[in-house]
C-alpha cells in the first residue's frame, strides 16, 4: 500500500495516477476507537450495499505487527464503501472527527491524482515536441538518442536516469514512467523537456546539451508554479 499525501488514512496500490484511493476496515477501527472485529461485523451484515458501491477486497493479517494473536480479516474500500460505512457508526466525538479526517483525506487525494493526469495530458505535446526537436536536430543520428536525453532529462529533474527510477520505485518495464510521477516531480520533468527542446533547436549536440543542463537548477514557487534561476535565464536569452 502506498500512502501517497501521507494522511495514514486514504492508500492506493501503487503511485500510478490512475489507482483508485481506498482506506481499510482495520483503518476504521483505530481511528474511530471501535474494535476491527466490530467494523468486519458491520461489512458482513451490509456486504450486498457494500459490494453494490464496488469491488471490496480483503486479506488476512495479523494485528501489531503480525507478531501475536490469529489472523484477522482486512477489508479495502474505496471512498463510496467507506462512506456508507461511516454512516453506521454512532456520531461520538471522536467518531465525527475521524470522518471528517477520512472525508478530507479522500478529497485530497483524488484531487491529486486528478491534477496528476492532467498535467500528463499536457505534458504529452511537449513531449511530441522533444521527439521532433532530437529528430531534425542534424547534430542527433542516432536510433538510441531520445533514449539518452530522456535519461538525462529524468537524472537532472529527479536525481535519478529512467533505468535507475524503474529499479527505485518498483515501475514495471512496459508501463510510463511519468505515470508513477507526483505533480511536482511531472512538473519538474516538463520543465527540463522545455529547456532540452530550447538546445536541441539551437542545433547543440549531445554533450553540450548535457554540460548546459549542469549548469541550470530550476526551482519551485509555491504560489505560481516554476520560476526559472538566474543561469536559466541566461541560457534561454
Amino acid at each position: 500500500m502506498y500512502d501517497l499525501l501521507e494522511t495514514g488514512l486514504v492508500f492506493t496500490n501503487s503511485r500510478k495516477e490512475t489507482e483508485e484511493p481506498f482506506t481499510t476496515s482495520e483503518v476504521i477501527a483505530k481511528y474511530a476507537n471501535i474494535e476491527l472485529k466490530s467494523v468486519n461485523q458491520l461489512i458482513r451484515r451490509y456486504r450486498k450495499e457494500i459490494t453494490s458501491l464496488g469491488i471490496s477486497t480483503f486479506k488476512m493479517s495479523k494485528l501489531n505487527n503480525g507478531l501475536v494473536g490469529r489472523p484477522m480479516t482486512v477489508y479495502y474500500l474505496n471512498e463510496q464503501q467507506a462512506s456508507f460505512l461511516i454512516t453506521l457508526l454512532k456520531n461520538t466525538e471522536k467518531v465525527v472527527q475521524f470522518k471528517y479526517k477520512l472525508t478530507k483525506a479522500f478529497f485530497e487525494t483524488s484531487k491529486d491524482l486528478q491534477k496528476r493526469k492532467l498535467e500528463h495530458a499536457q505534458s504529452k505535446v511537449i513531449t511530441k515536441s522533444l521527439g521532433e526537436a532530437i529528430k531534425n536536430n542534424p547534430m542527433t543520428n542516432s536510433c538510441h538518442d531520445y533514449s539518452n536525453f530522456n535519461k538525462l532529462i529524468y537524472k537532472h529533474a529527479l536525481g535519478l536516469n529512467t533505468n535507475q527510477l524503474r529499479i527505485n520505485r518498483g515501475i514495471p518495464k512496459e508501463a510510463n514512467i511519468i505515470d508513477y510521477l507526483s505533480l511536482e516531480e511531472q512538473q519538474k520533468v516538463t520543465n527540463i523537456k522545455n529547456v532540452v527542446i530550447s538546445l536541441l533547436n539551437m542545433n547543440l549536440d549531445y554533450q553540450t546539451v548535457k554540460k548546459t543542463l549542469s549548469g541550470i537548477e530550476i526551482t519551485l514557487n509555491d504560489k505560481k508554479g516554476y520560476k526559472k534561476s538566474p543561469s536559466l535565464c541566461r541560457v534561454m536569452d
